[in-house]
């Protein structure tokens, strides 16, 4: 008879997550890794490889749960130019919840995973051009709709607010005042004037 894992592995895989989130990779021993998850050191070595290979799986689930669905919640209905005021508007409304203090999960491992990591950096670079494609999209449906000018690159315009995004992501992990904050979305809405 097979022998049947006594841990749900699903929970476990999102506490880690969570652990990698809130701790960033390195910080994170593999002491308080199976601590996290609720597991014995033989029990991750029989279901999972390494510790590594948990990080993947938790940026591909980051990426693909978290990121792309807040940005599709957050837009869905909206204009375009109230769409991506509300992308940076959900980046502050959420500075004070209960995990702002992690930050963006994506950003926190481009700064430490990606340079040492080409599966991670991989996985940061693919996320950081969905959210330029998004942006870009957007312009454009904006600018056929008459509400955005079409002289303006909507694909520099694009790449610029993710990159507002990324900063604004930054400084809410650094816990910067809210009125820092509100100032940087409203230079990102400026520039589609």
């Amino acid at each position: 008879m097979p022998w049947e894992k006594q841990f749900d592995v699903e929970k476990a895989l999102e506490r880690a997550k969570d652990t990698f989130w809130a701790l960033g990779y390195e910080a994170t021993s593999m002491d308080v890794l199976l601590k996290r998850m609720g597991i014995h050191r033989g029990s991750f070595y029989d279901t999972f490889k390494s510790k590594r290979d948990i990080l993947i799986w938790s940026l591909q689930q980051y990426d693909a749960r978290n990121r792309a669905a807040l940005l599709r919640a957050v837009t869905k209905g909206k204009s375009p130019r109230a769409a991506i005021a509300a992308v940076f508007r959900s980046m502050i409304d959420g500075s004070r919840g209960p995990q702002s203090r992690h930050g963006c999960f994506l950003v926190n491992s481009a700064q430490e995973m990606a340079p040492k990591d080409r599966e991670a950096a991989r996985i940061v670079r693919n996320g950081f051009r969905d959210i330029e494609q998004f942006f870009t999209e957007l312009i454009r449906r904006g600018q056929q709709s008459g509400e955005f000018r079409k002289d303006l690159d909507a694909v520099d315009l694009g790449r610029t607010l993710m990159n507002q995004l990324i900063g604004l992501m930054v400084l809410v992990r650094a816990g910067a005042a809210k009125p820092v904050l509100k100032s940087v979305a409203q230079q990102a809405e400026k520039l589609l004037a």
